[in-house]
């Protein structure tokens, strides 16, 4: 781990936004949070804030070292070990740390407490005086500032210190997210230019279109498969069919910003809906489309609600596989991922857990535990998606179609397709077909 003047917190993170995530924990904990920079002093400190015990000892000068002292060791050993450290501090109380760690560089740490883990009595309060008598402060007040900590079980002291842990965690990846969005803002926005234009030079298309907005707004069909994609929790898939749909909403509304703003509200909370069924808290959706409602009405420019709704479907999607506890994130996103680029190849479960380095056993138990089905029905489901699409197209066999989503024997598909859509290929390009 090293520590390094390359990065500071203020260039991954908007300290705004970071004083907002320690407010939030101390309101929701209950417990004191401060940061700790890599040179052991207290960088920021949040308005909720107020811990009288520590207050008292840090009015003297002696007794501020100590503790900034106690912290910063708390902090480099939390970072050598890569999880949340607890200990206990000069003053005598129990304190914990989380490392903030971008790039393998040491920008400091949250230091949380103090707390106890036992009764303020006599006992405690001798141990306080005597681990305070020589500094120049008021031991009395600092009895009664002891009785009014927050007293914890063991069990309850290691969850709050890997909820912090979680907390700069989140922090630590939110640079490199950062980074990761602003390519893929400048991808969809192209991909996005192109879908507009090609749309706009397709005159029969859009007057099929224009027919079909007489029975709905949009193609139902592709909204459906979007949220589809967000059950499943196929990013890549529902960013696709997302910046499709976004196109649509533009050529219909004739570049009324209050319509587009309508039109993708009504396409916002469906995919909350689907972000649910995969799994995401309720509540903590509820709080999200609050926050982005809010942020939608000062919006002006269409490119702006292009870029704000893929946040959205981001952070739906993120709050997917937060709720499904998903240990092993980017393994098994890099899996999915592989999965989706490669499926109309003859993938197994074991070439695809050696292209992430792992063992099959282990990414069969990633898929049944983390996201609650097979590896093969992923693959199968991702299969079938693809077929559906293709089969509206008039000029492909159904030999030709279960050639180019992947399977070789066109009997085989026609079975496997009617088992997870209750009809058969033929049948359902005859359906659908316009």
């Amino acid at each position: 781990m090293r520590i390094s003047d390359e990065y500071r917190l203020e260039d991954i993170i908007d300290i705004k936004e970071f004083m907002q995530i320690l407010n939030s924990f101390i309101t929701a904990t209950g417990y004191g949070a401060v940061f700790i920079d890599a040179n052991g002093e207290s960088a920021l400190i949040p308005s909720t804030y107020g811990c009288e015990y520590c207050k008292i000892v840090q009015s003297d000068p002696e007794g501020r070292r100590r503790c900034m002292e106690s912290m910063n060791k708390a902090g480099r050993l939390a970072a050598q070990i890569g999880e949340p450290y607890i200990s206990r501090c000069h003053a005598g109380l129990i304190e914990f740390a989380a490392p903030i760690v971008f790039k393998d560089i040491y920008l400091g740490s949250i230091s949380c407490g103090p707390v106890l883990l036992w009764e303020c009595d006599d006992t405690a309060a001798e141990e306080f005086i005597r681990l305070t008598q020589d500094l120049n402060i008021d031991h009395q007040a600092l009895l009664k500032a002891g009785k009014q900590l927050s007293i914890l079980s063991g069990r309850a002291v290691q969850a709050a210190a890997e909820l912090l842990f979680i907390t700069t965690n989140h922090i630590c990846h939110t640079g490199i997210i950062t980074l990761q969005q602003r390519k893929e803002l400048n991808e969809q926005q192209s991909k996005l230019a192109e879908i507009i234009f090609e749309k706009k030079k397709a005159e029969e298309r859009i007057k099929y279109l224009e027919e079909r907005a007489k029975e709905s707004e949009y193609p139902i069909d592709r909204e459906n498969e979007l949220l589809s994609r967000v059950r499943m929790g196929d990013r890549t898939g529902a960013k696709e069919i997302l910046n499709e749909l976004l196109g649509i909403v533009f050529l219909r509304s004739g570049g009324n910003m209050e319509l587009i703003k309508a039109r993708v509200l009504e396409l916002v909370i469906v995919i909350s809906r689907a972000a649910v069924e995969g799994g995401a808290q309720l509540d903590k959706l509820l709080g999200l489309n609050y926050s982005f409602v809010s942020s939608l009405s000062g919006i002006s420019q269409f490119e702006e609600i292009c870029s704000w709704t893929v946040n959205v479907l981001n952070t739906f999607l993120d709050t997917v596989y937060e709720s499904r506890n998903i240990k092993n994130a980017r393994l098994l996103s890099d899996a999915m991922r592989y999965i989706n680029e490669n499926y109309n190849r003859n993938l197994t479960l074991e070439s695809v857990a050696q292209h992430v380095y792992i063992s099959p056993f282990y990414l069969s138990h990633m898929f049944k535990e983390e996201l609650g089905f097979t590896f093969l029905e992923y693959l199968t489901k991702l299969r079938i998606e693809e077929a559906k699409k293709l089969l509206m197209e008039k000029d492909m066999t159904i030999i030709e179609v279960a050639s180019e989503v992947g399977y070789e024997d066109a009997g085989y598909f026609s079975k496997v397709f009617k088992k997870y859509t209750g009809i058969s290929p033929a049948q359902y390009r005859k359906n659908n077909y316009r």
